[in-house]
């Protein structure tokens, strides 16, 4: 049975691993914090404008595991507020686990604080990838999903943030490049402006701190447009 690493456990990561299960392969799941997810833990957005369509697409093709478990976890369905469509609402605070149950009971061995920081060759090929915490992993499939997150220096550099803090580089430690360790690079990407880091961002508030009206409405319909004053 060949043994598929993937590093990182966000989203993709996740999707990666219940993937390699289902083609018949021994799983690891190395995630360097102590959650899973990544910044999936934030926004609660899985089906809307084109992601709709794509998650249908996925589902049709097979791969509608963790689709299905956003949809049974969605507080809200089919709302729109400025920017999405038809969009769906999932629970941040119930999904991380709820994933996390689902892989462990299809056979998914998952590590957590397993920060990947070293990778050692065979000519052209990744043989081992090893933690900080001195643990080397041997695989014969090695895949990358540790994403865009990057240290926290870049929160200062670019101005934007990385990941609403929701993976803690100051406890866990900053992404590391797996690709780039491999010897190979990375490609940036550039918005619209011209300008680089994330492309949207959030911040969570204390839900007791809001006004009660907000509250009903989030409770009633899972969005509150709120106009800024001037």
């Amino acid at each position: 049975m060949p043994r598929v690493v993937v590093i990182g456990g966000g989203w993709a990561g996740c999707a990666a691993a219940m993937s390699a299960k289902q083609a018949g392969a021994e799983v690891i799941l190395l995630e360097r914090t102590d959650t899973l997810l990544g910044s999936g833990q934030v926004g609660g957005i899985m089906r809307n404008n084109g992601r709709f369509t794509a998650a249908e697409e996925m589902i049709a093709m097979g791969g509608g595991d963790l689709f299905r478990l956003t949809d049974q976890n969605a507080r809200h369905t089919n709302i729109e507020f400025p920017g999405h469509k038809h969009a769906d609402l999932y629970d941040v605070a119930t999904m991380e686990a709820i994933v996390r149950r689902y892989l462990q009971e299809k056979g998914i061995e998952i590590w957590l604080m397993a920060r990947v920081t070293e990778v050692t060759r065979n000519d052209s090929t990744i043989a081992t990838v090893a933690t900080e915490n001195g643990d080397v992993i041997e695989g014969d499939v090695f895949v990358e999903t540790t994403g865009n997150m990057g240290p926290q220096g870049n929160c200062r550099k670019y101005g934007n943030g990385c990941a609403m803090c929701i993976t803690r580089c100051p406890s866990f430690g900053g992404r590391v490049s797996i690709a780039a360790r491999a010897g190979v690079k990375e490609v940036m990407g550039r918005r619209p402006d011209g300008g680089f880091g994330a492309m949207s961002g959030s911040c969570k508030l204390n839900r007791e701190s809001v006004d009660r009206n907000i509250i009903r409405e989030l409770d009633r319909t899972g969005v509150a447009v709120i106009p800024v004053p001037k």
